[in-house]
């Protein structure tokens, strides 16, 4: 946009009127023969006054076209700033509703966060609550799984105790009848029995031949005795039992210097004894 400029008089028409004016007062001074006047004094200088004026007033209407330009000028640059702070107000204000909705949107972002944090909560808790149920109902079906297993278990031990209890008794009766054939065969018999009751965990506790009273193991028929220190065991009374490890029944023995009755099984005596005894003979 091209700058204006104020416009120029054209000053000859004003010097050629100011020339007039002050040649006519030259002239109606040389035309004065008597005495000089004021009627004179006013004319001259009113002709001299009125060109100087004629002189001075395309200056000043150029100085008051400036005036009123510049003027102008500053009334359009404050127009220009205010349109410019309008459109500042109103992307202020636009900038305004921009961050008014970003905030509601905010908010809701957050309202709608909350309520999924809540949510996830609330399921995490049923969650929690389902499994804690869950796990006592299986914690009560294992607990009662493994009573009844306990149970079993117990049963099938009296079962498979009392059965071994049964053969003993019976080889035991054998061994009374003095038949080495029927001898033969219910020892046999007791030896796969108890071999089967040691494959599911239940074995025999007998004392080994010249073994020592051991109380941890072994126990007498009279329980209120108090045997030697290192009596030797000399017959079984009952065989003691043990399941996985663990003693059930501990063996009733018969030391040295007890009565061996008929129905207690005597132990062996050891290889070397046998050996000597033989050669004795």
């Amino acid at each position: 946009m091209s700058e204006s400029t104020a416009p120029k008089i054209q000053k000859w028409p004003f010097i050629v009127g100011d020339v007039a004016l002050l040649l006519t007062a030259f002239y109606l001074v040389s035309r004065i023969e008597g005495e000089f006047g004021l009627l004179e004094a006013f004319w001259c200088f009113a002709c001299v006054a009125g060109g100087a004026w004629i002189m001075v007033l395309p200056f000043l209407k150029e100085f008051q076209a400036k005036t009123d330009l510049t003027e102008a000028r500053e009334l359009a640059d404050s127009v220009e700033k205010i349109t410019s702070l309008e459109a500042l107000a109103k992307r202020v204000e636009s900038a305004t509703e921009q961050w008014l909705h970003v905030e509601d949107r905010a908010n809701e972002i957050n309202t709608t966060s909350k309520q999924i944090a809540d949510k996830i909560n609330a399921e995490a808790r049923e969650f929690t609550e389902f499994l804690q149920k869950a796990n006592d109902t299986e914690k009560n079906h294992l607990k009662l799984e493994v009573e009844k297993l306990g149970r079993s278990q117990n049963d099938w031990l009296q079962v498979v105790v009392t059965t071994l209890d049964h053969v003993f008794a019976l080889t035991q009766a054998g061994r009374q009848s003095g038949q080495e054939n029927l001898i033969k065969q219910l020892t046999a018999f007791q030896g796969a029995c108890r071999e089967v009751a040691r494959r599911v965990g239940v074995v025999v506790v007998e004392p080994q031949p010249n073994e020592t009273f051991d109380p941890e193991k072994y126990q007498l028929r009279d329980q209120d005795a108090e045997p030697e220190v290192g009596a030797k065991i000399i017959g079984l009374a009952a065989q003691g039992l043990s399941h996985q490890g663990r003693l059930l029944r501990k063996a009733v023995v018969v030391i040295e210097g007890e009565e061996v009755p008929q129905s207690v099984e005597a132990k062996p005596k050891s290889k070397a004894k046998t050996e000597a005894a033989k050669k004795k003979e």
